[in-house]
């Protein structure tokens, strides 16, 4: 399709006015109006839609493919459950309009991989919103692990908890919570996941699980560890990487991370003498500059419009995440350890 000029706002069309529709909405409002453009909102539910349109003053339409046909966007914003995500972002990608997927991407692989398809087919931008990919705290451990400040990475443990939401009933805590541990898993390591082993609980719904727990081994060696759940009161957001020099804490919520290098001394317990251990050394707390990661999200794709080039996070990446994600279920279902097969690479 014929996309704004590079002097001219980039034609945004929203599909999904709930409650991510709306932080998208509150985003894209900050941006000055030379560089974006909302001409369309799409949502099937008349209430919530009457109520973007009158907060966020932006044209409504009750089915999204009319205001693809009548806005025809640079770039669509899928924000729609799970299960649509396939039906909506391929009517996008055939109409001509880039488009971001909130993650997951898909609901099955094999709809993921029928997008990534069509999305290099046509030409266009797909990309998926693991936004965490964008947070300022990921992005600076990124850099540190790679100027080998902990040396050989042995394990990662990320913590994703909170209270149940009854927005999300599509599904459960894998696709919607650990989808995000697993981009994040992959990109500071730079590795793949080989195998997966895992174990679900369903205590709040019977339908989906609401507590993971998990084992990914990655092909660099290292160990991630997911702990994920709808059933804790307070909310946690949190990534341990363990390495041969010390331990990286990271806050997603806060943004904040820190450094605890190892500490190599003889300590003398008692009775029994001189032992050498590992002890805690000095603690760095780095300087962060925060920011919002959905703003850093959008810069990123509409840099990747203006310029012709990929996104940061690709439908390659949205379509390997999901592969893990799906992974982790069956395991869970028959008890078994599941290789995860070759890298999944770019087209």
């Amino acid at each position: 399709m014929q996309m704004s000029a590079s002097n001219t706002p980039l034609r945004i069309g929203l599909i999904g006015a709930g409650a991510m529709g709306a932080n998208h909405l509150r985003v894209l409002r900050d941006f000055d109006s030379g560089v974006v453009s909302v001409v369309g909102l799409a949502e099937s539910m008349p209430d919530t839609l009457s109520r973007a349109v009158r907060i966020f003053h932006v044209p409504g339409f009750a089915d999204y493919r009319e205001m693809i046909e009548q806005t025809m966007p640079d770039l669509v914003l899928v924000v729609t459950p799970t299960a649509t995500h396939f039906e909506v972002a391929s009517f996008a990608l055939e109409h001509g309009c880039n488009t971001l997927v909130e993650k997951p991407i898909a609901k099955t692989v094999e709809e993921a991989s029928a997008l990534v398809a069509l999305a290099h087919a046509r030409g266009l931008i797909l990309a998926v919103g693991h936004v965490e990919r964008f947070n300022p705290a990921v992005r600076r451990l990124k850099q540190l692990l790679e100027e080998g400040m902990l040396g050989d990475i042995y394990q990662l443990h990320g913590r994703r908890l909170g209270p149940f939401p009854p927005r999300i009933r599509d599904v459960g805590v894998t696709l919607d919570l650990a989808t995000h541990d697993i981009d994040v898993m992959r990109f500071v390591t730079g590795s793949h996941v080989e195998s997966v082993f895992a174990r679900t609980r369903q205590l709040v719904r019977h339908n989906f699980e609401d507590l993971l727990l998990a084992v990914l081994s990655f092909d660099s060696g290292a160990l991630g560890m997911l702990d994920v759940n709808r059933l804790t009161p307070t909310k946690a957001r949190e990534l341990t990487v363990t390495g041969e020099k010390g331990l990286f804490y990271l806050n997603y919520l806060t943004q904040e991370l820190t450094f605890t290098e190892n500490d190599f001394e003889p300590s003398a317990w008692g009775q029994m003498g001189s032992l050498a251990g590992v002890g805690d050394g000095v603690m760095t707390r780095f300087k962060v500059h925060k920011a919002e990661p959905l703003r850093l999200e959008y810069e990123d794709i509409f840099q990747a419009i203006r310029g012709g080039s990929q996104a940061s996070v690709t439908g390659i990446d949205g379509l390997a995440a999901l592969s893990v994600a799906q992974e982790l279920l069956e395991s869970a279902k028959t008890g078994k350890v599941l290789a995860c097969g070759a890298p999944i690479r770019a087209l």
